[in-house]
């Protein structure tokens, strides 16, 4: 689809012929950048911003770094699976934002999507894999102990 029609997913304000005289009523970057333009629209002072978009990515290249359990597939973690799909919605909800004008609701939003991104990132998919390690010994143990008996 991409390769035969590459401008679907563009907005339609981008492909308006500049006019020098008149500042465009809303910017709006393509559809892949639009998470990190919420994030940068989330915070007022910029260079926090910048910084923000710098972690967004960082947190994303050292995310395969953060799973070294003894079942590393998502489909037998159902607490993992379920913080995925709260990351995954979050994901698509910043981008909505991102495109989205600044007014009331949305820039409220974007706040909260934003610290629900790096709180899943930074706090809870490191420390999700101990916690799942404690539950997954303890069903072990609980079934040694049922054996022996």
């Amino acid at each position: 689809m991409f390769f035969f029609s590459p401008y679907t997913l563009g907005h339609a304000d981008n492909y308006i012929e500049a006019n020098p005289l008149v500042t465009p009523i809303h910017i709006v970057p393509e559809w892949y950048f639009l998470p990190l333009y919420a994030v940068l629209r989330s915070v007022p002072n910029k260079l926090f911003g910048v910084f923000l978009i710098l972690m967004f990515i960082v947190c994303i290249v050292f995310l395969p770094f953060y799973n070294k359990g003894f079942i590393r597939s998502g489909l037998f973690r159902p607490i993992f699976s379920f913080f995925f799909w709260i990351f995954f919605f979050d994901c698509l909800l910043l981008g909505w934002v991102g495109g989205s004008p600044v007014m009331y609701p949305y820039y409220e939003l974007g706040q909260i999507f934003t610290f629900l991104y790096f709180f899943l990132l930074i706090i809870v998919f490191p420390f999700l894999n101990f916690f799942e390690r404690i539950i997954y010994l303890s069903y072990i143990d609980r079934n040694i102990k049922k054996k022996k008996n």
